[in-house]
Order: C-alpha cells, then sequence, then structure tokens
C-alpha cells in the first residue's frame, strides 16, 4: 500500500513474529520474500517509533488508525508499521551475549530484562527504560505512556534461552536458577493492531 498527497510519501509496512520486515502487499509472505538489505533494516528499524497524533490524524481519514500503530521516518518519507507482535524483534543471539534485531544492531543480552506475557507465553527483553532511551531522552509518548519498552524474542532464540530458565516459587520462572522473570507488563502487551497467530507468518 501507498499513498501520496504531494510532498509527503507514505509506506505500509508489516514486522513478523520473526523480525522480518515486509511491504504490506507482499504475497505470499516468507524468508524468500522478506527485505534482506542489513543497512536500509539498520535505517529502518533505528528509526522506528510510536506515530505521533499528526501521523494518526493522517491515518483516521482513512479508516484504519488502528492498525497501524509505529513509523519509521525518513526525510518526507513515511513508513507506517503493523507488527505481529512488537515492531523490536530479537532474532539472533551473539556467543558474546548481544540480541540482534533489523539487520544487525545490537543490545546487550541482559537475564535481568526478560519478561514472559501472561496472554501467549512469550519471552520479552526490555528494550528501552520507562525513564530513557538509549540516548538518554524521554521517551513517553503523548499519552504519558512509554513506547516499545519491549521487544519480543523470537522462538528459535527463546528455545535456546529456555534451557536455562526453571520454575520458580509462587508461579515465577527463574533464569539459570537465580534471576527471578518479571511477567509482562499488560500495557506492553500487543494491542488489537497485532495480526493474529495465524497471520504472523511465523
Amino acid at each position: 500500500r501507498f499513498a501520496n498527497d504531494g510532498k509527503t510519501r507514505r509506506y505500509f509496512y508489516n514486522i513478523d513474529l520473526q523480525g522480518r520486515l515486509f511491504l504490506e502487499e507482499t504475497s505470499p509472505k516468507n524468508i524468500a520474500t522478506s527485505i534482506k538489505d542489513e543497512k536500509f533494516l539498520n535505517f529502518f528499524f533505528s528509526r522506528i517509533r510510536e506515530a505521533n497524533s499528526k501521523e494518526m490524524d493522517f491515518l483516521e481519514t482513512h479508516g484504519i488508525q488502528e492498525d497501524y500503530p509505529y513509523v519509521s521516518k525518513c526525510g518526507l518519507e513515511i513508513n507506517y508499521i503493523r507488527p505481529a507482535a512488537t515492531p523490536i524483534v530479537f532474532h539472533s543471539l551473539t556467543y558474546d551475549g548481544l540480541l540482534l534485531y533489523g539487520g544487525h544492531l545490537e543490545l546487550p543480552f541482559d537475564s535481568k530484562k526478560l519478561a514472559i506475557s501472561t496472554i501467549t507465553g512469550r519471552l520479552y527483553h526490555q528494550f528501552l527504560t520507562r525513564e530513557s532511551d538509549r540516548g538518554g531522552n524521554t521517551v513517553e509518548n503523548e499519552n504519558g505512556r512509554t513506547s516499545m519498552e519491549y521487544g519480543l524474542i523470537r522462538s528459535s532464540v527463546a528455545v535456546m534461552l529456555s534451557d536455562k530458565i526453571s520454575e520458580g516459587d509462587q508461579e515465577k520462572f527463574l533464569y539459570d536458577g537465580k534471576s527471578e522473570i518479571d511477567w509482562l507488563p499488560m500495557d506492553n502487551e500487543p494491542g488489537n493492531w497485532a495480526m493474529p497467530d495465524d497471520q504472523g507468518f511465523e
């Protein structure tokens, strides 16, 4: 899908449960048809944020304001994003303890920042703190909520980590027998825009 109203160009993208990026009109969506250019992926994912009110106003005029909660801007180009779960998906974990997302953007793995969804059982890792982003900037959106606090951990990486996850007391889980894993805060669960499991391209 593409929309152009003069100077501003708008494109629409999906991010699946593996962290793969697709133009929305791509069909079928699979590893062969996903966007693979690492330079583009790093550029795109490094600029993802929650859509602001002006960007949402455009969606509202087309009746799709509930479907695209995130954007990645590039100059006069606005890329609207509908993820299957979260816009940030950690698709790899390196031997030296780095979570990778986008092309090869990095975030240090910290077991104390893991969280488990009470709804889906999926494993997440904190991406931004509630106080600041990775550059020290406040990340609250216009509604006072923190945007993109957690990223989904891809299922294959979660399976690898599961060897160190065990049940603790009072229905809690432990990592490596020590760190207690938090439950994912409800305001970080995917919204109504999330694609059903059978459309998450997993």
